[in-house]
């Protein structure tokens, strides 16, 4: 009676290497995306997605330099809603003489349990007006809104 030598499969060989590469490179792809590209910070929706990091972030000062001029004389201070899983998705963008108008898309996740908590989504807007060449924030969805005044409008 002979017994088999043992020798691999080569066909075997190389499907296992394959699934094993195609891993290794799934999951550098999933580690190394990053934040999303910055987008032009002199449009209204650069602004947009400066003021949102810088809120989500918790830098007052910087989020408040996006704002406008009369928002910013008479800020009242509040605490925006925000947590480190909020996300905020461009919708679309509207502009119309030195008005713009950003829709956006919230969502944030609680985190809990196993398998994360519930998701909670919803869509505001963000109201800019240009001034001086700059494009300043008048309004946000209240879960940005850094100031009383500010118009937040959910």
């Amino acid at each position: 009676m002979q017994t088999p030598t043992g020798k691999p499969d080569r066909t075997l060989l190389v499907i296992v290497s394959v699934i094993a590469a195609v891993v290794v490179l799934a999951l550098i792809v999933v580690f190394t995306r990053g934040a999303p590209a910055p987008l032009d910070p002199s449009t209204p929706q650069g602004v947009v997605q400066t003021y949102s990091q810088a809120v989500i972030a918790g830098d007052r000062p910087a989020a408040q330099q996006l704002l406008t001029a009369k928002v910013r004389e008479k800020c009242d201070r509040t605490d925006p809603y925000p947590s480190s899983s909020q996300r905020v998705t461009l919708v679309s963008t509207s502009v119309t003489g030195h008005t713009a108008v950003v829709q956006v898309s919230m969502s944030s996740n609680s985190g809990g349990g196993p398998f994360g908590g519930p998701e909670y989504q919803s869509e505001g807007r963000f109201t800019l007006v240009s001034e001086g060449g700059f494009w300043r924030i008048d309004s946000a969805p209240w879960e940005f809104t850094i100031c009383y005044n500010q118009g937040g409008n959910g």
